[in-house]
């Protein structure tokens, strides 16, 4: 949120902040790497760890030096999941299509900046990309992001759009590659991306959305085995027939 916001309570902010960093790390993490990701004073950091200790959020490794999340941020998660038809009504159909091209399967939401897998059916080729429940990509490099993106109102994109150039640059990256697929998405209503966010990883996605909430249906693929004629047309097909069947209003979307 700006930090601007009058409302925005930091400790509150700060807290939320250190959860997602250990969620992101996918391992325990000490008060100094996670002042550094957070970019919060040590002290700060030590502060807010030990709260969230207190409120059973978060537990200190057997190394007794490190920190990592418990079960109970469950509790924050699965009534979201339960409560998304559109998760319901999606999770036949990735199944469906993963069994159909052997690739994997997801459903993603925007968080942010960032992407993140609600479901995940992961595909039997032997070189199918391995992804995770809750696993989380940027916007920028990831086809999902840019088929979410591409379908947002045009006033709340060029906002998100912004944002995104923002952060690449502060990256040092080049923003040729996010503008031309954002662009491409526009104009087809299909993100296609490749080697974007890792070297030999690809990926396929359309938008859609039912009962206001946004989502893209996505498709990984290693670049080395799967070409981008495939892409385009095969993996396109399945996933455009998916989410007209899952989203009555998919045809009618901007593009």
């Amino acid at each position: 949120m700006p930090r601007e916001d009058r409302q925005l309570v930091d400790a509150l902010a700060r807290g939320f902040a250190i959860l997602e960093c250990l969620s992101r790390a996918r391992k325990p993490l000490g008060n100094g790497e996670i002042s550094t990701i957070v970019d919060l004073p040590p002290s700060t950091v030590s502060r807010l760890t030990h709260s969230l200790t207190v409120l059973g959020y978060i537990r200190r490794s057997p190394s007794q030096r490190t920190y990592e999340l418990t079960p109970k941020n469950l509790i924050l998660g699965y009534p979201v999941l339960a409560g998304m038809s559109l998760l319901d009504r999606a999770r036949p159909y990735l199944k469906s299509i993963s069994e159909q091209t052997g690739e994997t399967v997801t459903l993603a939401v925007r968080d942010g900046l960032y992407s993140t897998f609600m479901e995940v059916v992961q595909g039997v080729n032997l070189v199918a990309v391995r992804l995770a429940t809750g696993g989380r990509l940027r916007l920028a490099v990831s086809a999902s992001g840019i088929a979410m993106v591409a379908s947002l109102p045009e006033k709340e994109k060029r906002s998100v759009a912004t944002r995104i150039r923002a952060d690449i640059a502060r990256r040092g990256e080049d923003p040729t590659v996010f503008n031309s697929a954002l662009e491409e998405c526009e104009a087809t209503d299909v993100a296609v991306v490749r080697n974007t966010w890792q070297k030999g990883i690809g990926g396929v996605a359309v938008a859609l959305q039912i009962q206001g909430e946004l989502a893209a249906l996505t498709i990984p693929v290693a670049t080395g085995s799967v070409g981008e004629e495939s892409m385009r047309s095969t993996l396109t097909d399945a996933l455009q027939e998916a989410a007209a069947a899952i989203s009555p209003s998919y045809d009618s979307q901007p593009g």
